[in-house]
């Protein structure tokens, strides 16, 4: 288990070195909906979970929210630190290296919105969702939105590969890859009130991928 762990964030970490812009240079579309939703919801702070090299991150920074930016691997959060002062953002997100497995490093009540594009697909068991779920329910202030998104049980690779307990299959690149159904979803909501659970396709690289766009509401 430990030793996965560390297996799966130096490979984050070495793909993040070798390859510019892995998951592409321009906003998700996950992204471009999150910033509507936001804005509607009246939405200032932004927590972004598992922000890779942000390509999500400098989209809601340039739409004028204050971003935190979480994630795991090292050698993207110092590619990001750099392309903020780049792109003169620095007032605007903050970039923090941290494990969300090991809890989010911010006050109760203290941001409007979290945001993950595929982190709770990566390699974390259901009780190390539900775990982060409560940490994000627990820093939203009362009535914040956290949007996220998963690989669901519909997506050509479930199920492919070798197995690795709890709907997770290691893909050819060597990711470990969680894959969620419907009732899942709803069973790790525990506090939240579920706006939406809606289908979507994402054809980031290397191939397209078939998603959960998830809207929870704190109670």
């Amino acid at each position: 288990m430990v030793m996965e762990e560390k297996n799966q964030r130096k490979q984050w970490d070495s793909t993040y070195t070798n390859t510019d812009d892995f998951f592409g240079s321009e906003p998700s579309g996950l992204g471009y909906r999150a910033v509507e939703i936001f804005r509607k919801n009246g939405c200032k702070k932004v927590l972004e979970l598992g922000c890779g090299q942000g390509r999500d991150t400098w989209l809601f920074a340039k739409e004028g929210f204050k971003v935190t930016a979480l994630d795991y691997s090292e050698s993207g959060i110092c590619q990001m630190r750099e392309k903020a002062k780049d792109l003169c953002l620095d007032p605007n997100v903050d970039c923090v290296v941290q494990d969300v497995r090991a809890g989010i490093p911010l006050p109760d009540a203290s941001v409007d919105a979290v945001y993950s594009h595929m982190l709770f697909t990566m390699d974390l068991w259901e009780k190390e969702i539900s775990y982060i779920l409560e940490e994000c329910r627990r820093v939203l202030k009362p009535g914040g939105l956290n949007l996220y998104s998963v690989r669901n049980d519909h997506d050509p690779h479930f199920g492919k590969g070798p197995n690795k307990g709890e709907d997770m299959w290691q893909n050819p690149m060597g990711f470990v890859v969680h894959f969620f159904s419907e009732e899942k979803i709803r069973r790790l909501a525990d506090g939240y009130e579920i706006v939406h659970i809606q289908e979507f396709d994402d054809p980031s690289p290397p191939f397209t991928k078939k998603l959960y766009e998830v809207l929870l509401r704190k109670y």
